[in-house]
Formats: structure tokens, sequence, C-alpha cells
């Protein structure tokens, strides 16, 4: 089902080929039979409808990558087993599954450019190793009612997944988590430095590349992180994280970080200061609430009431955003 051009972590020929599971054979086995055949959306060249089995949903990988991030994949299903029991997971853990969710939402995005025929004619310029803990991402986690067992990626079918993997959403078993990620998607609102002009040309020099200039820094917080609304969920975090900046022209090595020194993102950042990447922020309906302390358990929220919405209202906010996203990139 794959092409064997390059492997989905490093993007380099394969190195010892083999085969990399980008929703990993736990997770097939955790939520129903591995073998069960499954639609993956359309081909775009061809009009069929894509089927085969979870077992086969997998691509090149070097040997040495696919090992790299073995012990990632043995604590992301810890996590996943923690969260189905609506246990609490501290912000350190958090933060590290947010890395398995770059590594699962890159991968997706990889393989459907395979498997829909790439129908924008897109060649990945990253790939999973150049893309995790690299851009802001939040993470929201809704519960579901009763004991059904399933296995559902959201959005990553969509042309605008496509373009630009920003937004899917991960049915699994009794939760869904809605998982986003975006250069300065909040990092405005967060009182990160962020550019007050970005553009994408689509030709010359650098071309599909952002380009920003103008950065200026508020240094507080502003409610809410995102100002498109979102049904609330139980788990509701976001993570600023400031972009390198590949010449000289700020202190820290840091995009939009004039100083050697910072106090405000010394106290938002994880150590060792500077880092660039931010502490978690809870959203709760009325606040934001910074995380300090990286070991603290984060437990869940009830969501009844109002605020308890059917299935399809929760998985409609994953293609509402993927287009907010869109639309923003350009500003």
């Amino acid at each position: 089902m794959t092409s064997n051009r390059f492997c989905v972590f490093c993007g380099n020929p394969p190195e010892k080929k083999n085969r990399e599971h980008i929703l990993p054979q736990w997770l097939i086995e955790l939520t129903g039979d591995p073998k069960r055949v499954v639609n993956f959306g359309t081909n775009f060249r061809d009009g069929r409808t894509i089927r085969f089995d979870w077992l086969n949903f997998c691509v090149p990988a070097c040997e040495s990558c696919n090992t790299e991030y073995s012990d990632l994949e043995g604590r992301a299903k810890s996590y996943v087993l923690t969260l189905l029991d609506r246990g609490a997971l501290t912000s350190n853990e958090y933060i590290d599954f947010m890395d398995w969710m770059d590594k699962v939402r890159v991968g997706l995005w990889i393989v459907y450019h395979f498997i829909q025929g790439n129908p924008t004619n897109i060649q990945p310029s990253f790939h999973i190793k150049s893309r995790i803990s690299q851009k802001d991402r939040m993470i929201a986690i809704y519960p579901i009612e009763g004991d059904g067992v399933g296995l559902n990626a959201f959005g990553t079918e969509s042309l605008v997944f496509h373009s630009q993997p920003s937004c899917m959403g991960l049915r699994i078993n009794n939760i869904l988590i809605i998982n986003m990620s975006s250069d300065f998607l909040f990092s405005a609102r967060c009182g990160f430095p962020f550019p007050k002009s970005r553009f994408t040309r689509l030709d010359g020099e650098n071309p599909y590349m952002m380009h920003t200039s103008d950065f200026s820094i508020a240094r507080k917080i502003k409610h809410p992180l995102i100002r498109k609304p979102i049904i609330k969920p139980s788990i509701h975090l976001y993570q600023p994280i400031m972009g390198r900046s590949l010449g000289k022209r700020f202190q820290s090595d840091f995009m939009g970080d004039y100083n050697s020194f910072d106090s405000y993102l010394a106290k938002h950042t994880l150590p060792p200061y500077p880092s660039g990447k931010g502490i978690l922020y809870f959203q709760h309906l009325d606040r934001v609430e910074p995380i300090y302390d990286i070991n603290e358990p984060i437990e869940f929220q009830t969501c009844t009431g109002i605020h308890s919405k059917p299935m399809y209202s929760l998985v409609r906010q994953v293609y509402e955003f993927q287009n907010y996203i869109y639309k923003k990139k350009d500003i």
C-alpha cells in the first residue's frame, strides 16, 4: 500500500527497512479484531474506496528509527490505559503523550498521501522526527458513554488535512481525543512571542515556507486561548512552543525572543532555560490555569448537562477547526 522511497521518521531512504504501524499494534488489538477490514476514505485518482485491514496500515521505516521510538510507544500505551479508566496523568506525562499524538498525526498525514493518490502533488518537507514538539499544540479529551470498542481517526481523510496536518480526532474505545498543532496557534494568548505578520509564498525563493516578521510579546495570559468556541472536554490542555531561529537575530535562538533572559518566559517554559517549550495551560470555562508543577496530577473533569454532547457534535469540531486553522495560516 505504500511507497518505499523514504522512512516515515527521518525522510531518508530506509536503512535495514522494516514496517512502522502508524496506529500501533497494541492500539489495534486494544480496540477490536486486529484483522478487521475498514474504510480509509477515497483514492482521489481513481475514485475507489480505500479498504484494507488494520495490520496492513503501515509504512516503511529505518530499523534504528523504529527502535528509537519504541519506548515512547510503551509509555503511550500506559497513558491510554489510564485515560480509558478516567485516571489522572501528570503534566509531564501529558507532554509526553502529546509527543505521541504528534507522531501519530504526522504519520497519518504521510500515510494518507500514499493511499489517497496524492491529489495535490505535495511532497512532504518534514517527517515525524522533525515535527514532534515543534509547534503550538493542544489536546482535548472527551469521555464517551458506554463500553463500546473501536478505533477511528477523524479528519485525516480530508483535503484540508492533506494540505496541512493541523487537526485530527482519534476515538479509542470510550474516549475521543482531539489534537491540534500549528505555528503560533495560541502563542500570543499565552504571553509568548508571535509575529504580527506572516505569509506563505507560493513561488519564488523558499516556496510554501512561512515567512514571519515584526515579532511582539505581551507577557500575559488571555482567556480563552483559542477564540473559536469548543465544546467543554474533560481534559483541555495547551502547550505553546517557540520555534528555533536559524540566524543570530534572536539572542535566545528562539523566534521572537530578543533577550538573553526573559523572566516571563523562564517562568512559563520547561527547564532548562531556554528550552522554548512552554508549560501546560488548562483551559477552563471561565479562566486559563497555567500548570507550573510538571508532576501535578491532572484530574478528569465531568461533562454533564449542557456540556454533554452527542458524538457527531464532538467529531464535527475536528473539521471546523481544520478550516479555522487553515484560514489563519496567513495573517
